[in-house]
């Protein structure tokens, strides 16, 4: 008996479903509430003028609340959802958002540094939510040729996954940016010379390189940490099927993401998240019974384009709002970190699968694990609706 189980567990068949089902593990419950697409997100739109920044800052309000509590130790929460003061004038004190700005938020020109003149802060909607908009007024005693921005806004005390989508005007033209943990300084360049129109981040960057490294970095996060997303394409190609069929799939998939993620992101088109997070999880429960019923699936790529529409509106979410005049390379490279990352993912799990075809056992194997994600699908479609 003992030499009998040893030679089974060492059976290379018995690995590789070992392998597939600790994939499946790590997609299910690695996330928050299976929806990994939003964080808090925050935008900045700074304007240089001369001797002058005006930065336009909005946050989340509720993240400005703890920050608040988070300070004083208490407990008292301000409602912003409650009536506005004064047309929607936030209700915080003069003092914490003074010292709010002081303690995330540094601008300078050089080796001239300023501080920041707080103008109004109103709660407004901004992309269907609300967002607390702060003013502040940088001004120097000489016009601004080497701007410097310090961004530290709640990663160390309260979000490590925050993120501001930047946009930066200046006389040389227009940056794209996004500050995140790893991403908290942008130097930019305005005087003429050797240096004039670059960014210096870890090394100096003509301003496109910057926007397009941000993007493509910002899709591949997205990609990688939206579970859902994943645990769809691995639905669509769990069933053995001809290797040319795997990538017409993929590449149907892929053309109806990347249409709704422009026209969502460009705000053509707009569905809430509270219609398309539902579907989506509907569309992981569709497919996963698909391999059940279904024995031939030459019709595969058309599911996998129209579900490729609803996941778009899903990708472009973290996008609304956050592209201004100069939107075609940021649109582009955030598209092109999405194919990254979904290649890089398909890189690994692809293989497993083709080679996984050719054993007898698969098949049985993959309708026990799409049995599982209908499961999956159905508890994160109730989850979405009712909580």
């Amino acid at each position: 008996m003992t030499v009998y189980c040893e030679r089974f567990i060492r059976k290379p068949e018995i690995k590789l479903a070992s392998a597939l089902f600790a994939l499946l593990a790590v997609l299910l419950f690695t996330g928050n509430k299976a929806e990994a697409h939003m964080n808090t997100i925050g935008y900045s739109n700074i304007t240089v003028d001369g001797s002058s920044v005006a930065y336009e800052l909005y946050l989340d309000p509720q993240e400005i609340n703890q920050w608040v509590d988070y300070q004083s130790d208490g407990v008292f929460i301000i409602d912003p959802g409650a009536k506005p003061r004064k047309e929607g004038e936030a209700g915080w004190a003069k003092a914490d958002m003074d010292r709010l700005i002081a303690d995330h938020l540094a601008v300078s020109s050089g080796r001239q540094t300023v501080q920041g003149k707080i103008g109004e802060v109103l709660i407004q909607e901004k992309e269907n939510k609300p967002s607390a908009r702060i003013l502040i007024d940088y001004n120097f005693s000489q016009p601004v040729e080497k701007l410097d921005i310090q961004y530290d806004f709640f990663f160390e005390d309260l979000d490590p996954q925050h993120q501001n989508f930047s946009t930066i005007h200046t006389a040389n033209g227009d940056i794209e940016t996004v500050f995140h943990q790893n991403h908290r300084t942008v130097t930019y360049a305005l005087a003429e010379g050797a240096d004039a129109g670059t960014v210096t981040t870890e090394v100096k960057l003509p301003r496109w390189a910057v926007t397009l490294f941000d993007y493509v970095w910002l899709g591949m996060e997205h990609i990688w940490s939206g579970y859902d997303h994943l645990l769809f394409v691995l639905a669509l190609i769990l069933l053995k099927q001809r290797l040319r069929n795997y990538f017409v799939i993929l590449t149907a998939f892929t053309v109806g993401h990347s249409i709704t993620i422009a026209l969502s992101a460009l705000e053509v088109i707009h569905l809430p998240s509270s219609i398309v997070e539902p579907l989506i999880a509907l569309s992981i429960a569709y497919v996963a019974v698909e391999n059940i019923w279904f024995k031939r699936m030459e019709w595969r790529w058309v599911i996998a384009l129209a579900f490729g529409l609803i996941h778009g509106f899903g990708f472009a979410e973290v996008l609304r709002g956050a592209l201004g005049d100069g939107y075609i390379l940021p649109l582009f490279s955030f598209n092109l970190g999405v194919e990254i990352g979904q290649i890089a993912v398909l890189a690994v799990v692809l293989p497993l699968l083709v080679y996984a075809g050719r054993l007898q056992w698969y098949r049985s194997a993959a309708y026990g694990l799409s049995g599982l994600i209908t499961l999956v699908g159905m508890y994160w479609f109730i989850e979405r609706i009712w909580f």
